[in-house]
Order: structure tokens, then sequence, then C-alpha cells
């Protein structure tokens, strides 16, 4: 007994050992925690719904990427939060306000200005006099729709109430309200709940009821004049019978894109991946919010007022031919130009070394015509006809050699050696001449030069 209990204590140490490389081997070898805060809007909104989609989605897909939701009043917190650093991620609309250090990632979806009434409003002018909710105060519905009245010389015609999306809906069932203004997607449950009350009817979203244009064209008319003010807002218009009953004909509005979006600062990868997971699981996540059937990787780009993520930007560039590919053929043809270049170069050197060889061979001659003309019978006037035109040819290659005409290489060499042989062949003969004034010849010299 005492021998197996300390065979087993002898085992413990090994054991531990074991279990001490796993844990670190496990702890090495598990990536690092991505925490990541999304914020989004209130809890019965469309941001809320769709961040939650978002976030299973991601974790599901990247274990290493943890998302926090946190609600918000909207848009313009949202921003507020990114720029701050209170959060990594939001959904914003494309118009809102501020956003240093916020960066795009792809457009989800287009949000509906949906104006719902009690009343019998047809268009902007209606409003005159009646109790309407802009959105929540600091919303980005407030911020649209005030625009939107002012641009329409609206208002201060109307009593304005800041209210939530929820609230607006319960106070116009209540007959608190006359009308409200609500920045969603199109489909959203709570719209289509509050439009069961046959009291509650969609409204147009124009500046008159005179048009005769269709609605698509009303939409777009009003929304052009309303760009130069207002620069990202789209026209739209909500389908026949999009919430049950209601509208019962297609009614012109005003639409902006829900934007996901990230702070400057999280990391490429993550945005990569990020993005990539938000179109491969495209599918999934419609099957649970139908709103994400609007995205289109071909228009996720598009007309964004944030700058693009790198991250995401490599993302959408990922099927883009490299560097080498796009710019095969002009790359070939400057080779092409080069290469013929370099070989008119090459026959203009070889041209050019040509002429300078035959510049130098005429120097040759020179000086071999100066050596033929030394003869027994030259005197000492002859002599110094011919140093004078020795010096003019040592003058005129000078000069040459001085202004590239000539090459100094080995020809050259050969000319200066033969000058100066030439040269002291004319001081030999001119002292013979002196020594033998009569023309006789010293015993064993050889004539000429």
């Amino acid at each position: 007994m005492k021998e197996e209990t300390l065979r087993k204590l002898r085992l413990l140490p090994v054991i531990a050992a074991v279990l001490l490389f796993g844990a670190l081997w496990w702890w090495i070898s598990s990536p690092d925690q991505t925490q990541l805060v999304f914020t989004t809007g209130s809890k019965s909104g469309m941001y809320h719904s769709l961040a939650s989609q978002l976030k299973a989605v991601i974790e599901a897909e990247h274990p290493d990427i943890s998302i926090e939701l946190k609600m918000s009043a909207g848009s313009r917190e949202n921003i507020e939060r990114i720029d701050s650093g209170q959060a990594q991620i939001a959904l914003v609309q494309n118009d809102a306000i501020g956003g240093k250090f916020v960066r795009s990632m792809a457009a989800i979806y287009p949000e509906m200005l949906h104006l719902i009434s009690r009343t019998n409003i047809q268009s902007l002018p209606d409003l005159t006099d009646k109790r309407v909710s802009i959105g929540a105060k600091g919303s980005g519905t407030e911020q649209i729709v005030t625009n939107l009245l002012q641009f329409a010389n609206s208002l201060h015609n109307i009593n304005l109430v800041q209210s939530s999306f929820s609230s607006s809906l319960d106070q116009l069932e209540a007959g608190e309200l006359d009308a409200a203004f609500i920045l969603t997607g199109l489909g959203t449950p709570s719209i289509s709940e509050a439009l069961s009350d046959k009291n509650l009817h969609l409204a147009s979203i124009r500046a008159n009821t005179d048009l005769e244009a269709s609605p698509n064209d009303q939409a777009r008319m009003f929304a052009d004049g309303f760009q130069v003010h207002y620069p990202h807002i789209q026209p739209g218009t909500i389908p026949l019978m999009a919430y049950r009953h209601q509208p019962t004909s297609p009614t012109p509005t005003l639409s902006v894109q829900a934007v996901l979006v990230c702070h400057e600062d999280v990391p490429l990868d993550v945005v990569e991946r990020i993005t990539r997971t938000l179109f491969e699981q495209r599918a999934a996540l419609s099957q649970h919010e139908t709103t994400f059937k609007h995205l289109d990787e071909g228009e996720a780009i598009t007309d964004l007022q944030f700058p693009l993520h790198d991250g995401a930007d490599y993302f959408y560039r990922r099927q883009e031919p490299g560097f080498l590919v796009t710019y095969a053929e002009p790359m070939a043809f400057v080779m092409s130009v080069a290469l013929l270049l370099w070989s008119m170069f090459g026959w203009i050197r070889k041209w050019y070394d040509q002429k300078r060889k035959n510049r130098i061979d005429t120097y040759y001659q020179a000086v071999e015509d100066v050596i033929r003309r030394l003869h027994d019978g030259t005197d000492l006037q002859e002599i110094d006809e011919l140093e004078a035109e020795l010096l003019k040819i040592r003058q005129r290659a000078s000069a040459e050699l001085v202004a590239e005409q000539l090459a100094a290489d080995e020809s050259f060499i050969i000319y200066q050696n033969m000058l100066n042989g030439c040269q002291a062949m004319l001081v030999r003969m001119r002292e013979r001449i002196k020594e033998h004034p009569d023309g006789g010849k010293p015993a064993n010299s050889t004539p000429g030069c």
C-alpha cells in the first residue's frame, strides 16, 4: 500500500505539469477578445432590432468578437457616442450632423419618412395649426423634419411636439396628436399595428395636392428641390398596401439611408470581417428582419456622407484586379516604347561614334600628308610651312576634342603619337639641313623621314 501511494504521489507533479501546459497552450493559442459597444436606438425602433440580429450573426461567425448593445435616443446620439469613444459601432442616418471620427461600413436600407395623421391631411400645407410630433429631441427624425418644414415654409404655423417613436404612436391613438413624423424602414411592425386603427392613415409628403404626376414623379420633384438645401435626402414612395390595407395608393415621401458605421480606430481586420459577414449572411439576416433584403453590395457605398473605413474598403475591393493586371497593357506599351527608344539611342550612339571615328581618320590623313611631303630636297622654308600646317592640325583636333566632336580614346592616342612623331621628324630634318646647307648627306644617313 505504501509503495502504491508513493507511486501515485510521484505522478502528481507530472499531471500538474500537463494541466499547466494545456492551460498555457489554450491561453496562448486563443485569439484576443475584441469588445465592441454597438449603440442602437430605442428598444421598439428598427435600429435596435437590426443591431440585435447583427450581434447574433457576428458573434456566431467570429467568437473573438463580443458586442454589447446600448440603446440610445437615435442617430444623433449615436454619432456623439462614436465621436466621444463611448461606442465603436452604430446605425446612423446618412444625413447625421457631426461625425469627426465616424467611418462608414455599408448602407443598410432606406429609411422612409412616414407622416401618420388622424385628420384629413393630404400634404404638408394641411399641417397648419395642427399638433404634430417631429420626433424625440435631438433625434435624426427631428433634424430632418425641422429642415423639411422650414423648406416648405410651414415651421411657424404648426404646433410642434417633440416625442419619441413609441410615444408619438401612443399619442396619435389617444387623440393627443393630429399627426406625427416617423422615420423608419418600410414594414416596421409598430407602424403596421398603429395603422390597424381606422382613424389613422398615411399622408403624402409633398408641397401641394394639385400635382397630376405619378407618385414617383411627385416624390422626385419635391426631393430635387429639398436636396438643394439638404443634400443627403432621396425621393421615396411607400408602396400600395405596404401596411395591411394602407396606403390605398402609392404615397410620395422622402428617404435617407441608414448606414452601419464605426469609429475610425476599430482595427482594419475587425471591420473587414464584420463587413464580409454582413453580406455573406444576408440571407440569414433577411429571414429574421426583412429590412436586410435591401442590402446590396453594389450600392452599399454610394453617396455616403462619412468616409469609408479602410477595413470596409478592403472588403469591397477584394475582387478588383491587382496593379499588374490592371495596367498590363499600358505597361507593355511603355516597355515597347522604352525598348524602341533604347534601340534608337544605341543606333544614334553608334552613328555618332562612327562619325567621330571618321573625323579622326581625317587627321590621320592630314598628318600622313605632311610626312609624305618630307624629302631630301626639302629646304628650311618648306620645313617652316610644314610645321605651321602641323600646328593648325593640332589646334583643330584639340578644339574638336574639347567640343566632344572627337573621343579621347585609343584612336586619338594613335593620332597624337603620329603627330608627335611627325613633329620630331621635322625637327631632325631642320637640324640636318642646318648642318649640311650644301645639300650633302652625312655618312650612313637615311633619306626622307
